[in-house]
């Protein structure tokens, strides 16, 4: 009962906020409702249905043409080249509806594509500065730390662990997948923060390994390890003994928390290689999935629509390697894509994965930039520190996703916001970069008064 009048005062709070301070408080408010799903808590039926993504995401597009005229003034938010890429790719899954086998599902994916892209919307245009683009991070770390108790309270029944998020977080891949990148975001922040959320935070990133540790996913685990190594070659020089630090004490904590099944099946990564039936089935079963989906690409080189992987399935894969859904006279035996690109590919074609590798290209590009502007004088470390943590949590999503079908997964939307922006910033001649920071901006000025206060 207290985590549900909790709820429902932080949402009061934080929607009265978006409109008496910064639309940043209603993005906290989206954030929550995914984050706790009332629907997935034992409290949810004792709440009225009020849909509160979709009202969290009202309030805070309100909130910020309302402050239109305090934010920062920035390029366009379809005006940057990861923008661009995903605008095409909703554009051309709305193409596909014209053949897409399933049209219904199909449509079902378009529309939560393009809800997306409203998310990246409300977090590019909320981070304009660089007060702001911390603090998006802090509430994406702070979520994640939520989620990280969650699974701590659920615990791990046999060696998985689902059922702890809402829609599209209730599978432990995906519960993997979103703490690494919390683990990998909330380094950066605790380097770059001076005030006392920098020594909480390190509570947080606690939580949120022991989380990690008990969705026990070997993609996701793939992910940390590449995000970490995005982080390490990207992070501003004045960070250096710092980050270096803070990795010693990291791995003295995950070895604290690691547990004999977490070990075992870390072990078995290698299995995909092998084909003996020692080797782990659910490794070995991608392999064969993949194959399958290229024959599925070379019959449909358009891309047959979303969810195709799973509808074509029973015409390319033997029965041994379906999975039941439903049951009953309901129940079909399909098996669903496990890997990012190759979703794309059957599902989107030659011009989908031709995409998706653009926004590879994208992010490579963008940790190049970083790189570059690290060196540059008047470049404010701290952005390019979190520029990088941005880079590597998006490494997060690609690495695990070669283990897991990610295409939709909301959290790479607010990254590539959250990048571009800081991108942005960081390569802005220092004097526009310094008026950013000082518009009218309330967050930006709260932050800064704490940093000058620690300092002095």
């Amino acid at each position: 009962m207290a985590s549900m009048i909790a709820f429902v005062l932080a949402c009061a709070a934080f929607a009265v906020l978006a409109f008496a301070r910064h639309p940043l408080y209603g993005l906290y408010f989206y954030f929550a409702s995914i984050y706790v799903h009332p629907p997935s808590r034992w409290w949810g039926p004792m709440l009225p249905d009020l849909r509160w993504a979709l009202t969290s995401a009202l309030i805070t597009a309100l909130a910020i043409m309302f402050h239109r005229g305090r934010l920062a003034a920035k390029p366009p938010w379809y005006a940057n080249g990861i923008a661009m890429l995903l605008i095409l790719y909703a554009s051309w899954m709305v193409i596909q509806s014209a053949w897409a086998l399933d049209l219904a599902m199909h449509l079902d994916g378009t529309v939560k594509f393009i809800k997306y892209l409203v998310a990246f919307w409300f977090v590019y245009r909320i981070s304009d500065t660089k007060a702001t683009i911390r603090e998006v991070q802090f509430g994406h770390v702070l979520g994640c730390g939520l989620l990280g108790s969650y699974a701590m309270l659920v615990g791990r029944d046999g060696d998985r662990l689902d059922g702890v998020g809402g829609p599209g977080l209730d599978d432990a891949n995906t519960l993997g997948m979103y703490l690494a990148t919390g683990l990998v975001m909330g380094l950066a922040l605790v380097l770059t923060y001076r005030d006392w959320r920098r020594w909480a935070l390190l509570g947080v990133l606690g939580v949120i390994a022991t989380g990690f540790v008990l969705a026990n996913s070997r993609g996701a685990f793939l992910g940390l390890v590449a995000g970490g190594l995005v982080v390490m070659m990207t992070k501003a020089r004045a960070h250096r003994r710092m980050f270096w630090a803070l990795a010693v004490v990291g791995m003295i904590g995950f070895a604290v928390v690691v547990d004999k099944t977490f070990i075992e099946r870390m072990f078995t990564i290698s299995d995909v290689a092998k084909t003996s039936e020692d080797a782990d089935a659910s490794a070995r079963s991608r392999v064969i999935i993949y194959q399958a989906q290229l024959q599925m690409f070379f019959d449909h080189p358009m891309g047959a629509g979303h969810r195709s992987t799973a509808t074509l399935s029973p015409h390319y894969l033997d029965s041994r390697w379906l999975t039941t859904q439903g049951g009953g006279d309901t129940a079909v035996a399909e098996r669903s894509s496990h890997n990012t690109f190759m979703t794309t590919l059957v599902e989107q074609g030659v011009v989908g994965s031709l995409l998706f590798i653009g926004m590879l290209l994208w992010l490579f590009g963008a940790i190049l930039r970083l790189r570059r502007v690290a060196g540059h004088s008047g470049v404010d470390p701290d952005v390019v520190t979190m520029g990088g943590a941005l880079a590597g949590a998006l490494t997060v999503v690609i690495v695990a996703g070669s283990a897991t079908d990610y295409l939709l997964a909301e959290v790479q939307f607010w990254l590539f916001a959250a990048l571009a922006s800081t991108l942005q910033l960081a390569e802005a001649p220092s004097g526009q970069a310094a008026q950013a920071q000082a518009v009218g901006d309330p967050i930006a000025r709260q932050s800064g008064a704490l940093s000058g206060a620690h300092q002095r």
